[in-house]
């Protein structure tokens, strides 16, 4: 989940009629309504049904801040439902799946952006510091290590991938009421598309900082945020090795080192308030993408010119939620131009002479939705997107067109218990010609899947942890098989199967992973 802190945030609303399905995720956005991943309630909060804030794992701190925390249970909230202590919060899947033909499972998507029923091994663990200075002033410290690969179980390799996901400090209430800075490393995220892992509008990883602020009687949400990201790749630094001129020992001399700064923004308007049952929001965001210029070494003594480059991204949501049947439904638009359409963490070119991404072009649209009646839920996610790459030859020019739908109805038996049915079809179409075939590179696959599943807190689309058995059939037309090289067996492989068991979870955590 990363998009995506996964934050579906939406509105915050009376304190007595505060459902046991809400929660505050950190500081991001207060309530978190029908979102795309609310975390469950601990099980201590799930009978406390007038909790006057969302359940944060917090407890309410002493003014002496060097006195240990307890746990969350042991004290009620401040009156505004902020707890001080120290946490743990976590989000994570996992499953061990079969083939059906004597090999692992997995996953038979061709979309950046894919149905998550046969996702791969992800977990965040998330350690967290609050405290409360005075009446107001509060800080808030978030350390997220997350791991990502395969289990050493797999490779016989202790050398798993690991990344700090979050590590920021946070002050609420800094300066004048209603406003919060923070500073660090920092997964800056929006509202997600969670049946497709994705979040569609703002997902930024960066080092840097921002602010936070609420106005209009808390109708109004201001996010600003400036950080940096460099990828270790030639395109952004360049390292090589000399002899000092007064010894003998080899110093690393940096060449080349240009990262990317990014600025964001976004503005959350709440027409019928934070606070109701029924109600919407607006949303406006934008960024701006900047490349300093360069130099970098060549072969033979050469240098070449990195010239300055530089992007946008312009984009918008409208939402609306529903408390009684925990319904909501998210809409999206993203459109991005230069360096905006190439993620921060990527590449945009590792080869051949194009240096500006000026003529790069990327459009998504986007739609989330959940509905829950009685025994019977629904999960809704969709996208459509569009690529063109920055080549101003008009020959080479590779243009992309992708998208996905998956819907995942669920039907409770009892309490605990239930099946999910997950339905789903993505497909993409390239400029490009297939030189095997002449034809346009098109594919499409469609998937069917089922999920008896048991839930230990009850009914509910988003309630976790969940413990799954999973089954996947997807199906591939002539155009996805012909998507892998030939030497490929899923080249010659129209079905293929994924049968397992797997969980998901997340509880007190401010990003609900990806």
């Amino acid at each position: 989940m990363g998009s995506v802190a996964a934050h579906a945030q939406s509105p915050e609303q009376d304190a007595s009629d505060a459902p046991e399905w809400y929660e505050r995720e950190g500081s991001d956005e207060g309530w978190a309504s029908p979102t795309e991943r609310p975390p469950s309630p601990p099980p201590s909060a799930a009978e406390d049904d007038d909790a006057s804030e969302p359940r944060l794992a917090v407890t309410p701190a002493p003014s002496d801040t060097s006195a240990p925390s307890v746990a969350a249970a042991d004290v009620a909230p401040d009156d505004d439902g902020f707890r001080s202590g120290f946490f743990f919060g976590s989000y994570g899947r996992v499953s061990a799946a079969s083939n059906l033909r004597g090999g692992l499972g997995r996953n038979a998507n061709i979309t950046a952006f894919h149905p998550r029923i046969d996702e791969d091994l992800y977990f965040e663990i998330e350690l967290r510091r609050q405290d409360q200075f005075s009446e107001n002033v509060r800080s808030i410290v978030v350390a997220t290590v997350a791991f990502g690969g395969e289990f050493f179980h797999l490779n016989g390799d202790f050398n798993e991938n690991v990344a700090v996901r979050n590590l920021y400090a946070e002050v609420q209430n800094a300066l004048v009421s209603n406003l919060s800075l923070w500073a660090g490393s920092r997964m800056w995220r929006g509202d997600d598309i969670y049946l497709l892992n994705f979040w569609p509008l703002d997902n930024i990883n960066m080092i840097g900082g921002g602010l936070d602020y609420r106005a209009l009687d808390e109708k109004l949400d201001l996010r600003l945020a400036v950080g940096l990201a460099r990828p270790d790749d030639p395109f952004h630094r360049q390292v090589t090795g000399v002899v000092a001129n007064s010894g003998f020992l080899p110093h690393d001399v940096v060449i080349l080192d240009r990262p990317r700064i990014t600025a964001a923004a976004k503005a959350t308007f709440f027409p019928f308030g934070r606070r109701v049952r029924t109600g919407a929001k607006v949303l406006v965001y934008g960024e701006g993408h900047f490349l300093p210029r360069g130099e970098r070494e060549l072969e033979f003594g050469l240098r070449e010119i990195m010239p300055y480059d530089s992007g946008m991204v312009l984009g918008g949501q409208i939402g609306g939620w529903q408390v009684s049947n925990r319904a909501f439904v998210n809409l999206f638009f993203r459109h991005a131009r230069g360096l905006g359409a190439y993620n921060p963490l990527g590449v945009p070119f590792r080869t051949g002479g194009v240096q500006t991404t000026e003529r790069a072009r990327e459009t998504i649209v986007g739609l989330s939705g959940n509905y829950e009646l009685g025994a019977f839920g629904l999960q809704l996610g969709a996208y459509y997107r569009y690529f063109r790459d920055a080549d101003p030859n008009i020959f080479d020019r590779s243009a992309l067109a992708e998208g996905a739908v998956n819907v995942r109805p669920h039907v409770w038996i009892g309490e605990r218990a239930g099946l999910s049915l997950d339905l789903a079809y993505q497909a993409l179409q390239a400029s490009a010609l297939d030189e095997r075939t002449g034809r346009v590179v098109r594919g499409g696959v469609t998937k069917i899947g089922f999920i008896p599943f048991y839930s230990p807190f009850g009914r509910g689309t988003f309630t976790r942890p969940h413990l799954r058995l999973i089954y996947s059939m997807s199906i591939r037309d002539q155009g996805a098989q012909a998507l892998y090289p030939t030497e490929d067996p899923r080249s010659r492989t129209a079905v293929e199967h994924f049968l397992g068991v797997g969980a998901e979870w997340w509880f007190d955590s401010t990003s609900y992973g990806f």
